[in-house]
């Protein structure tokens, strides 16, 4: 496919789009921008004009699964209690049965075990980007343990005994802040490597972009940058950041902002000198990317005229409109399917989750 630049700038004027059972959202606010819009690529074709707005289609509603990542159009990966295991010896849960990892294929609705073990809840699995590698977390009790594994493999995954969380980069590699200290990386072929010039600092979040580590400390509300290259510390124009999120190439990202009183959606370049406000309101999580970056999804719960006001919305670059596309209460997950087509949210719930599909009519790119 060709590859065409898109002009990320938001300074688009109010587009109303409708929404099954609810209203549309509006342009986000660039108010804050800090230097005109650098250029996004966006996977399409050539002479491609601004489509209108967004719509759903359909919802389906998965109880008691964790839905985490879309091998294709048709199969997710999710998490859900195990009826083959035994229930938990644990007493606050011997109601319940461990739950394990599988895929699941929405068309005939048939489910694959890809990991599953007594005693032990599994959570979280994130794909790589070439969809064939798991990040998942085990937690039963106490702090998680994080492991990695191949799809299509059989027996148990590889523990990550230094991980405290991951994220994986545009080449497939998992990266994160360890427990020993600093940032650690991990093929899945490879051992565990660790960053010499970090291992002092107490890192909470890192990812890679381009070819640079940016990660937050807990010492310190900035963003700091690891030039892989140069192997230099900088810190970047960019405070209270509690959560960073690539897009799928690695050259931009977005980056829920909290002061305590108010949260922040912005998306920035690669070195967070040109950033845009997407959203604002009392809380924000389950920030995804479309695989094509044409879309950002989100959860925002706002004050409105005094009554707080929430949904899951969908942020179009090509057209520079947000659509509110679901109201379901607190969500704290949101995945595209490989198309952008399709739309999946997780709530978590006192034991447990529950997931909904939906299917979203997408305009194409004329």
């Amino acid at each position: 496919m060709k590859r065409k630049n898109i002009a990320l700038t938001l300074l688009a004027a109010m587009v109303l789009t409708a929404v099954t059972g609810c209203a549309s959202g509006k342009a986000p606010d660039a108010s804050q921008v800090e230097k005109p819009g650098e250029d996004i690529v966006i996977i399409g074709e050539e002479g491609e004009e601004t489509p209108a707005g967004i719509t759903v289609k359909s919802i389906e509603a998965l109880y008691g699964m964790e839905i985490t990542g879309w091998l294709n159009e048709h199969t997710v990966i999710l998490s859900k209690e195990n009826t083959d295991l035994p229930k938990l010896e644990l007493e606050d849960l011997k109601d319940f049965h461990p739950r394990s990892l599988y895929s699941y294929d929405i068309t005939s609705q048939e489910f694959t075990l890809l990991q599953g073990q007594k005693e032990f809840n599994l959570w979280g699995s994130e794909l790589s980007r070439d969809k064939k590698n798991l990040f998942y977390y085990e937690y039963t009790l106490g702090d998680p343990a994080y492991f990695m594994m191949p799809v299509a493999a059989d027996g148990t995954g590889t523990l990550i005994e230094e991980a405290m969380s991951g994220e994986w980069t545009s080449d497939n590699i998992l990266v994160g802040p360890s427990y020993k200290g600093g940032v650690y990386l991990k093929s899945p072929a490879g051992a565990v490597e660790h960053i010499e010039e970090l291992k002092e600092m107490n890192v909470v979040h890192a990812v890679k972009i381009k070819d640079a580590i940016l990660f937050t400390e807990i010492t310190s509300t900035s963003l700091k940058k690891f030039d892989l290259n140069t192997r230099e510390i900088t810190t970047l124009p960019l405070e209270n950041v509690y959560s960073i999120l690539p897009s799928p190439s690695g050259t931009h990202f977005t980056a829920i902002l909290g002061d305590g009183a108010k949260s922040t959606l912005i998306l920035s370049d690669a070195d967070a000198a040109t950033k845009t406000v997407l959203a604002e309101g009392i809380s924000i999580s389950a920030t995804a990317w479309s695989e094509d970056q044409r879309m950002i999804s989100y959860y925002l719960r706002k004050d409105v005229n005094g009554a707080s006001n929430e949904g899951l919305y969908v942020y179009d670059l090509l057209s520079g409109t947000t659509t509110l596309v679901a109201v379901d209460g607190e969500i704290q997950r949101s995945v595209f399917s490989p198309s952008g087509e399709q739309l999946s949210y997780t709530k978590f719930t006192g034991t447990g989750a529950d997931s909904t599909i939906l299917t979203l009519t997408v305009p194409a790119k004329k």
